[in-house]
Parts: C-alpha cells; structure tokens; sequence
C-alpha cells in the first residue's frame, strides 16, 4: 500500500512538472511578440516622424522661393511718413517752339545744310553795333558769324528823311537774345536798326533757307504803333528791288496779324500770306519761328514749321542778302519796347 501511493506521488510530481513547462513556454512568446510589436511600432513611429521632417522640409524650400515680406510690426509712435510730393514736368528746352537746327534742316521737299547760325550767347553791350562805314563787321557771334548793317543816322522807308536807324543805341545782345531796343533817340525820332548777317563770310546766296526765334515786347501800355518790321532777302542791286524782295514776317509792330511778301514782276506785284489765314490765334508777342525758303521757281513761308503759303510766280533767281529789319512807321507816339530774337539759322540746298 505503501509502496502504491510512492506511485500516485510521483505521477502527480512529473504532471505538475509538465504544467509549469508548457506555462513558461506559453508566455515567453507572448513578450516576444510584445517585444516584437514594440520594435515595429518604433519603427513605424521613426518613418512617421521620419516622414513629416521630409514634408515639412519641403514646405520650407517652397517657402523660401517666395518674395520676401516685410516683418510685421506693431505701429510705432512716430510722425508717419509725408506723401511723395508731385512730379514737376521736365523743363521746356527754351522760350522758342523749337531750337536752332543742327547741321542740316528738311524744309518742305529741301534739305539744307548750315551755312550761317548764332544763338547769341556772347554778350555785347550798347554801342557795340556802332559803325561808321557800310559792310564794317561790328559784332561776331558765338558760332563765328559776323554781321554787318545799316550805321546810325541812316534813313528809313518811312522816316521822311530823319534818322531812322541807330543801332548803337539799338542793338545789344544779352541773355541769350539779340535786343532790339525800340525807342526815339535824343532828338524825338523814332529809331530802329538793319543787321544783316554774313553767313560762311558773304552777304549773299542764292537759294537757301533762313530761320529765326521772335518775341516782341511792348513796354507798359505801349502797342509798338511807332515801329514796322520787314525782315527781308534783297536784291544785290537795289533796282531789282520790285521784283526780288521777299519779306517775312512783315508788319506794323502793333499789328494783329503778319504776313510774308513775294514781290515779282518789276512793276509792285506781290503775293501775300497773311499768317492768321492759317493759324488764328497767332500773336507776336508770344516766340514763334519764322521760316523762309527760297529756291528754283517758289518761295514758302513757315511759322513753327507750318506752312503759310507758297509763291511760285515770276521768282527771282539772283543772289540776295538777308537784312532784320526794324524801323519807324511814320509815326511817333512814344512808343518803346523790345524785339529779342533768340536764334538765328541759314541754311543752302545740299542739292
């Protein structure tokens, strides 16, 4: 009996053996996969945290090909800044419409090249025009062309044998223009002056193209009545007057309108292009550029570059000078005041 419950205890000691066995076998795998399923977690975690990085590292490259902005600030307690003030317009290149041309100026179907030009940068004061002989050179522009004109005590068309023209007392050039300074001289009369430019050192041509810039001045209330303008190419001999000179812009100096003249045919026709016919509003008291060409069968007439008219009847082909004439119109007044020419321009035909 003894000996059987030995038995029963040693089979119930193998069966608790073999139930602890199988128990630890039975939890091992268990940490295992826990161990395991932590690994992949981790790794799955490192490829997320992995994998924002990347996305996040793209948003900033794409962040930086962005223009840059300014920081945001909060206000600061300073006066703000003033609105820019306006743009001014860029000057006007003078007082006259357009200035001197270069070395060579397209007039109508013609081109010329330069012959003679001043734009009266080299002062001269009163008295510098003062000749006592004809053709004596009394002044030399900044461009090298001298001139010329009529000496003091000469008469006038109009002047009834007094003294018509006094260019020392007349003539000065000064801020840039040519002054002609309208006045009557020490005995009450009226008096004007003649220059007359020697373009590539010789008075005449013929043919060609003659620019220049005016103003007329008035003073005070004055209208100018007193003065009459004919700037004019003439003739070399003074018979053939009636049919070479040309006049433009010809006028009493209080006159609403002037005009240019063609004279032709020896006997006093003329043809006439009064400037208003085609501008209006013309005044002379505002710089304007008179133009006159001249060539094989016409004579044209330009203020500001358009056209005033054409002459094209019996036109005088012989060699001419051109004289800036201002003188009394037979009248006194008292008038006084200024014409300024700013620039002057004489061109020949290049063809």
């Amino acid at each position: 009996m003894r000996r059987v419950w030995m038995i029963i205890g040693l089979i119930m000691a193998v069966l608790l053996v073999g139930s602890a066995t199988v128990l630890a076998r039975g939890h091992r795998p268990r940490h295992e996969q826990t161990g395991a399923h932590h690994r992949r977690h981790r790794v799955r975690h490192v490829s997320k945290r992995h994998h924002k990085r990347s996305r996040h590292h793209k948003r900033r490259r794409h962040r930086r090909h962005r223009p840059k902005k300014a920081p945001t600030r909060p206000p600061a307690a300073t006066t703000p800044t003033p609105p820019a003030p306006p743009v001014a317009p860029a000057p006007a290149p003078g007082p006259c419409p357009s200035g001197p041309p270069g070395s060579t100026q397209s007039v109508g179907a013609t081109t010329y090249a330069l012959e003679g030009m001043d734009t009266f940068t080299k002062d001269a004061p009163l008295g510098s025009f003062a000749q006592t002989t004809n053709n004596q050179i009394v002044y030399v522009g900044d461009h090298g062309m001298s001139w010329t004109g009529y000496a003091d005590g000469w008469t006038s068309t109009y002047s009834g044998g007094a003294e018509g023209y006094q260019p020392s007392t007349v003539l000065s050039v000064h801020d840039g223009t040519l002054d002609f300074h309208l006045h009557n001289d020490t005995g009450g009369n009226p008096v004007g002056a003649d220059p007359s430019p020697l373009p590539g050192g010789n008075r005449y041509q013929t043919y060609g193209v003659w620019s220049f810039c005016e103003k007329l001045t008035p003073a005070d209330s004055h209208d100018l009545a007193d003065f009459y303008q004919a700037p004019l190419l003439w003739p070399a001999t003074d018979a053939d007057s009636p049919s070479a000179e040309s006049d433009f812009p010809e006028a009493n100096l209080a006159a609403s309108d002037f005009s240019g003249f063609s004279h032709f045919g020896g006997s006093g026709s003329q043809d006439a292009f009064p400037i208003r016919g085609v501008i209006p509003s013309f005044t002379a008291d505002q710089w304007h550029v008179y133009t006159q060409a001249w060539g094989p069968g016409f004579r044209s007439y330009y203020v500001d570059g358009q056209l005033v008219g054409t002459s094209t009847h019996q036109v005088w082909s012989g060699p001419e000078r051109w004289q800036l004439q201002v003188e009394p119109s037979g009248t006194n007044d008292g008038d006084s005041g200024d014409v300024s020419v700013k620039w002057v321009w004489i061109g020949t035909p290049t063809s």
